[in-house]
């Protein structure tokens, strides 16, 4: 079996959006008795305050295989959070920038094994999502669907792929 991530040609990072969209659409009727995701609720900065329970695996421009919520925004995980077992080291100020993806059911999962999506249960009582075991987060520095600036951000935050590995290349 060969490595989606060598073998796949991979669109624009702004067709990303466009792209997604498409495919919801036309899988929407392959079976699936869950309706499409709606749009969250818009925070002051213009961006939806958290990313809905929605994970989806596609293909970037730049990093290869990497996972996106409901509304397009690429997901990151933490290489100071534990994956065995499951923690997450983000709690109070982290939080602002790196918003923890929470866990709803049901979750619309699409591109990524059901049996890698997890939760975790966070000191402040919440319910995150996790994949492989990592705890998943949005950025709040990413403003527009398909945009990965929390990748490599301060050399721990990754974009994460649909296998729960850290998604590639990491800039110099």
């Amino acid at each position: 079996m060969s490595n989606p991530v060598e073998t796949a040609r991979r669109p624009a990072p702004v067709v990303l959006a466009a792209v997604f969209l498409l495919v919801t659409t036309l899988l929407g009727g392959c079976g699936s008795d869950q309706e499409p995701p709606r749009t969250a609720p818009l925070s002051p900065a213009g961006r939806p305050s958290q990313p809905q329970a929605a994970l989806y695996g596609i293909s970037s421009d730049t990093l290869g295989w990497v996972v996106i919520d409901a509304r397009g925004y690429v997901l990151y995980r933490s290489e100071h959070d534990s994956a065995r077992p499951p923690r997450s080291a983000c709690t109070g100020a982290c939080t602002v920038q790196w918003l923890p993806v929470p866990a709803a059911d049901p979750i619309r999962v699409e591109g990524i094994d059901r049996q890698l999506v997890g939760t975790i249960l966070r000191p402040d009582g919440t319910r995150q999502l996790t994949l492989a075991g990592w705890p998943l987060y949005g950025y709040a520095g990413d403003r527009m669907p398909g945009d990965t600036n929390g990748h490599a951000k301060d050399g721990h935050w990754f974009a994460v792929t649909p296998i729960g590995t850290r998604a590639g290349p990491t800039p110099s």
